[in-house]
């Protein structure tokens, strides 16, 4: 099991990596077998295909997300905690907060990303249930 350090530390630097737009570090903080529900209710993605997918479907051409920790707990090999998303999609903008679990793995890597929200209408349907989808 991690540390409380380590998974502090792999959910900090998603956020550091995804608000710096570092594509690659943010990718690199993925075990290879990781497995989105983002957001839970979708079908789960897998693996570091998903990370690169995750990560692009949310800054297509027009499209920006800043995200920052609200309250969060560090439990076992868990973060748990809401987090604050700040985006514009076109010329919308949209400030909601989501409930996010993190599962870190031994080796530090991030291992389970779990996110409930209800996506905005305009944002790739990547992220929409498939009943959701236009």
């Amino acid at each position: 099991m991690p540390t409380l350090d380590q998974v502090r530390a792999a959910f900090e630097a998603h956020f550091r990596c995804w608000n710096a737009r570092d594509r690659e570090g943010w990718i690199g903080l993925f075990d290879e077998n990781v497995t989105f529900d983002d957001p839970v209710g979708v079908p789960t993605k897998h693996g570091l295909e998903a990370a690169a997918r995750q990560w692009d479907a949310s800054f297509t051409p027009g499209q920006e997300w800043k995200v920052y920790p609200g309250l969060v707990y560090f439990r076992a090999d868990e973060a748990a905690g809401v987090v604050r998303n700040v985006g514009v999609v076109g010329d919308q903008h949209f400030d909601f907060e989501t409930i996010e679990i993190w599962r870190v793995g031994d080796d530090g890597k991030i291992v389970t990303v779990r996110g409930y929200y209800d996506p905005p209408a305009p944002v790739d349907a990547y992220f929409k249930a498939p009943q959701d989808r236009d």
